[in-house]
């Protein structure tokens, strides 16, 4: 995966196993999501955003999905 920062402070993510991650979770059920950010964890994506100068609260981007970064 991949992690870039957008000018309006935003961090981005890409990366084709992350993408086709994304696209498998269903977003409607609390225990898919749950899963999603154990295996972004596992990927090791939050310790790389938080290399990154990543903090609670900042906004991520996962193609047209956007999220809080909870620290």
């Amino acid at each position: 995966f991949n992690i870039t920062r957008d000018p309006d402070g935003v961090f981005v993510l890409s990366g084709d196993s992350l993408e086709r991650l994304f696209k498998m979770t269903d977003f409607s059920r609390d225990e898919s999501v749950k899963r999603f950010a154990r295996q972004m964890r596992g990927m090791g994506v939050d310790e790389a955003l938080r290399e990154r100068g990543a903090k609670d609260g900042d906004i991520i981007r996962l193609l047209e999905f956007e999220f809080e970064f909870i620290d």
